[in-house]
């Protein structure tokens, strides 16, 4: 196991698993008082996957590595792993009844692949950052998936569909602005004040 998902313990589970459970369970329960419950479904799921992503995303890009932020990130980022693969199976499984040639002759093909990369790429890092130890590679990909995972999100929630998941994905997108900015600060203030200790003379305080 992963050295982060040794870290988590009970508090970190119930903080981030209990609101994922009812919330989810919501999502799946909520839509059968509506007319369309497949529908429904799919929308509602995509709601809950979006709602961990952006905690997962704004952890994972803001500065520090301690343990606790480390593991509500791989709570929260499992925990939108998760409900995109119920929203997945909806989807796919259900409304496309399990066929990619549906899916690409209702979707553009840009979309229906950029889905399926997301799938397959959120998969393999939820694994990793559970079952393997780090390596540099794994560190080079999980930038990478944080970054075009939500980039991914963006284009389909704030450029393609309006409504409630418009506004998180516009949440989304602030949220992570802000979190770079506030890495970019601190990054530049550590080589700043690395600098300033390089140019000092010998035996001055820091």
């Amino acid at each position: 196991m992963n050295e982060i998902a040794k870290r988590i313990g009970i508090t970190e589970l119930t903080n981030i698993f209990v609101p994922f459970a009812l919330l989810l369970a919501a999502a799946l329960v909520v839509p059968e008082a509506r007319q369309d419950v497949l529908h429904a479904r799919i929308i509602f799921t995509i709601w809950v996957s979006l709602g961990f992503l952006i905690p997962s995303v704004v952890l994972f890009f803001l500065p520090g590595q301690g343990p606790k932020k480390s593991a509500y990130w791989l709570l929260c980022w499992t925990a939108g792993f998760i409900a995109y693969i119920v929203h997945f199976y909806y989807t796919v499984g259900v409304f496309f009844h399990g066929s990619l040639a549906e899916v690409y002759s209702a979707q553009r093909p840009v979309i229906a692949t950029s889905n399926l990369i997301d799938t397959v790429w959120w998969a393999l890092d939820v694994f990793l950052a559970w079952f393997v130890l780090d390596r540099k590679w794994i560190r080079v990909q999980r930038v990478l998936a944080h970054i075009y995972i939500p980039a991914t999100f963006f284009v389909s929630a704030v450029l393609i569909k309006h409504g409630f998941v418009k506004g998180l994905g516009i949440v989304m997108t602030i949220a992570v602005g802000i979190a770079l900015i506030i890495r970019f600060i601190s990054w530049r203030n550590r080589a700043e004040g690395h600098t300033a200790v390089t140019m000092a003379p010998p035996g001055a305080q820091a």
